[in-house]
């Protein structure tokens, strides 16, 4: 009887050991390692897994399987070197993925225990060897690592193994990430780790029963641009499906070499559109990932790329009688290798710099389409010059690719972006009217001055709509914060008071002045008097002198309290203009009140305080007032600006 151990794992434990047993840091790329053996194995179908109860993984595949000599010459001999040992194209015609035989230790980064069921098929499926069943233990690898002695995988019963053909893998003893990231994510990204999962290559990989597909590869159905690479066809153009714009990239890196690529690279709409893990240009050698983002590599800082996605093929950089240009994790290049250089500056020049360019000129383009479907918009770039057309295109070409999801917010930036361009408009025309220097240059002038007055009715009339809707959200507050709302605006923006007063000013000199008159009154009022008041303050506007006093909103006050009270303040405000005779004499007083006069008609009011210049506003009265008389306005101006018409017309349509 021979007690010889039936299987043997080929390698120097203290080569494993330096290996690691972590080799990979991702579920995805784990099993890409299984699938790209089962690829080998000219396999037409995988089909994986993943019980999240028993916290098991299984991996099977219908390929010619193992007999017992290629379990170890090949499977646990890991260093083995398959394109020199073997035909490096399969039966089915199928380049190779495997090298080195050393992804299959990349299951122990999520496994203990890895359960080997195995049966070997002729082309007919007919069985050419034994049933194969092994088991390999992670802690005992390394005891026998620690013991410096051959590992000999456990030889479990053959019976066990219920395989028409083909190899299964079960992994059990799973550590915590191997089943945390969900059956969708896992999918999108096993898709992505390969260009050849699919009908078209007679490969078909499923999850839990569902096959992968393009539909994984959930960037396509988002791309906006999409650039061919190499010789394609419209492969790619047709699962681009709501693609806009596509061109082609001719594939050749080196034509003395034969060094060339395929694939496609494409542009969001959108940042929010794209993973940050997605945006990114992957590199694939026969169908399977070898560099996952090489847009890290390459110091490109174009905004451009910020929307990039792609994958490139490039099987010269795998090609069997050069050496093994990936790292040891098998998900990267080495950098120093004149392929890998070569490739750097392939995509640099060929492939980013006119994307950049396309990029560019393409959402200018479409951003002044989409500016255009406005109708306020198109009227107002039909009316202008060729010469300026070509500069509003670049600007609402910007313009139209912001705020897709929020049309009041791009119109906004359409009527922003109409004056801000129509200022640089007049900038320009008052440059040329500087060069004015014979009579017959006077229409310049004319066409100036026109200019100048649409561009400022333009310019106030959104001043005016601006006013109108703060007035409107004074209309929304209750009562009691009334008083609070109107104190915090009223002394600083005196065109509530009255259209024609901008922003109010003041004198230093005087104001500091009139603050001490005006605080020696104060400290006389009875305690009534100091709580009924809010606040008291001096201002200048439209060439008068402007006092404003603000009661409570619950201040009843009769009308011989208020004009006395009003006097006493105009009298100390006399007395310190006095002091300053090259100013402006003139005083109106305010007194904004919450309920009208007590015991006094509003004839009666109009005419005691019309004596010292005085009025009264009431709270309410003052909002409705301000709303109507700019309402006037706008209803009046009936001839509104060129400019003006447009931006209305934007208002309108939010």
């Amino acid at each position: 009887m021979n007690d010889a151990p039936k299987y043997t794992m080929g390698i120097e434990l203290g080569v494993l050991d330096h290996l690691g047993l972590n080799l990979y840091s991702n579920i995805p790329a784990v099993l890409a390692e299984a699938v790209a053996n089962a690829w080998d194995a000219d396999a037409t179908e995988v089909v994986i897994a993943i019980d999240r109860d028993e916290q098991t993984i299984t991996i099977l595949d219908n390929g010619h399987g193992m007999d017992l000599k290629d379990v170890n010459d090949k499977f646990l001999s890991v260093g083995y070197r398959r394109r020199e040992e073997e035909p490096t194209k399969t039966k089915r015609e199928r380049h190779v993925m495997g090298r080195k035989g050393i992804g299959k230790l990349s299951l122990f980064s999520i496994a203990e225990r890895i359960e080997v069921h195995s049966l070997k098929t002729d082309g007919d499926g007919n069985p050419t060897g034994e049933p194969q069943a092994l088991a390999l233990e992670a802690d005992a690898i390394r005891t026998s690592i620690e013991a410096k002695e051959t590992y000999h995988p456990e030889a479990l019963n053959p019976e066990i193994v219920k395989l028409a053909r083909g190899t299964q893998l079960t992994l059990t003893g799973l550590k915590k990430h191997a089943t945390a990231m969900t059956t969708k994510s896992l999918r999108v990204r096993l898709a992505r780790r390969f260009s050849v999962i699919g009908p078209g290559s007679d490969f078909e990989v499923s999850i839990d029963g569902d096959a992968i597909g393009v539909k994984d590869r959930d960037y396509f159905g988002k791309i906006e641009y999409l650039w061919s690479v190499g010789d394609v066809g419209d492969a790619y153009n047709a699962l681009a499906t709501n693609g806009k714009r596509t061109s082609t990239i001719d594939g050749i890196v080196d034509a003395g070499k034969g060094w060339k690529v395929t694939g496609w690279v494409g542009t969001f709409d959108e940042q929010q559109s794209i993973e940050e893990e997605n945006n990114a240009l992957t590199v694939l050698a026969w169908g399977k990932l070898v560099q996952e983002n090489l847009l890290s590599q390459i110091q490109e800082g174009g905004l451009y790329t910020k929307y990039l996605i792609g994958e490139i093929r490039a099987d010269f950089l795998d090609l069997d009688e050069q050496e093994d240009i990936t790292t040891s994790d098998r998900q990267r290049l080495k950098e120093e290798d004149d392929r890998f250089e070569a490739l750097i500056a392939y995509v640099q020049g060929h492939i980013l710099k006119p994307i950049g360019n396309n990029w560019r000129d393409w959402r200018r383009d479409d951003g002044m389409d989409k500016a255009l479907q406005e109708p306020a918009v198109d009227e107002w770039y039909a009316s202008l010059k060729p010469g300026a057309q070509k500069f509003a295109k670049q600007l609402f070409g910007r313009i139209g690719q912001m705020s897709k999801d929020d049309d009041d917010a791009r119109r906004a930036l359409y009527k922003h972006g109409i004056l801000a361009f129509e200022r640089l408009r007049f900038k320009e025309s008052l440059d040329a009217v500087d060069r004015i220097e014979e009579a017959g240059d006077l229409e310049l002038l004319n066409e100036f001055v026109a200019g100048f007055d649409d561009l400022e009715a333009a310019y106030y009339h959104q001043i005016v709509q601006g006013r109108l809707e703060v007035i409107r959200q004074f209309e929304k507050v209750v009562d009691t914060e009334k008083e609070s709302v109107i104190q915090a605006h009223i002394f600083e923006h005196l065109w509530l008071l009255h259209p024609s007063w901008e922003r109010a000013s003041t004198n230093a000199r005087i104001e500091e002045s009139v603050t001490k008159e005006f605080d020696d009154i104060n400290a006389k009022l009875s305690d009534e008097e100091k709580r009924g008041r809010i606040d008291i303050r001096y201002r200048t506007a439209a060439g008068k002198n402007i006092i404003i006093e603000l009661k409570k909103y619950d201040r009843k006050i009769t009308l011989g309290e208020l004009t006395d009270q009003l006097k006493k303040y105009q009298n100390a405000l006399k007395k310190v203009l006095k002091q300053f005779p090259e100013e402006p004499q003139d005083i109106e007083t305010i007194a904004i009140l919450g309920p009208p006069i007590q015991n006094a008609t509003a004839e009666e009011v109009t005419r005691s305080l019309g004596g010292i210049n005085a009025r009264v506003i009431l709270y309410d009265q003052l909002i409705k007032d301000t709303q109507q008389s700019y309402a006037e306005y706008l209803e009046a101006n009936t001839q509104l600006s060129r400019i003006s018409e447009v931006l209305d017309k934007l208002d309108r349509t939010e």
